[in-house]
């Protein structure tokens, strides 16, 4: 008898940032659209003024997701990380 695949989740990290200059529903639709297209990237939800970000750290980092962003046009900053309650990270 085969044995059944063991299935294990793909690890996972949550951002929580603040995009500066995200002010209309266009910004909105660009930001999401910009993370979505990145490895990695699990979930995206976005909030007024922020998003909330679920990744793969294995594909992608934070820096990078950061930099993805202020290479859009918009400035972000580390909210609170989800995991640690760190803050302060910031791409300007």
């Amino acid at each position: 008898m085969a044995e059944a695949p063991n299935h294990h989740p793909a690890p996972h990290e949550e951002l929580d940032l603040m995009i500066h200059d995200m002010h209309t529903p266009a910004d909105e639709a660009e930001v999401k659209a910009v993370l979505e297209k990145l490895p990695a990237i699990q979930a995206v939800r976005l909030v007024e003024g922020g998003a909330w970000i679920r990744y793969n750290p294995i594909g992608i980092g934070k820096d990078e997701i950061i930099m993805a962003i202020r290479q859009s046009g918009y400035r972000a900053s580390n909210f609170q990380d989800s995991k640690s309650g760190d803050t302060g990270i910031s791409s300007q």
